[in-house]
């Protein structure tokens, strides 16, 4: 989360407002797993068709569209 912070900072040039808890919320994961290997053995034809740039620019888009929409109101 750390980078991904970082990096959307990066990307829009603002300061994030957040802070850490150390505390896992209900329905979070306990793990991740990175490796796909398992995975695309039981389904070779899956690939990744987005990298993450593309979609945390999905996310800052989507988040000014929804603040435009505040405020025009």
């Amino acid at each position: 989360m750390l980078e991904a912070i970082e990096r959307i900072e990066r990307m829009t040039g603002r300061k994030l407002d957040w802070h850490y808890v150390d505390e896992a919320r209900k329905g979070d994961h306990i793990c991740y797993i990175s490796n796909l290997g398992k995975f695309q053995s039981h389904y070779p034809n899956w690939k990744i068709t987005r990298g993450l740039d593309t979609i945390l620019e999905e996310i800052i888009a989507s988040q000014r569209a929804q603040l435009a929409q505040v405020t025009a109101r």
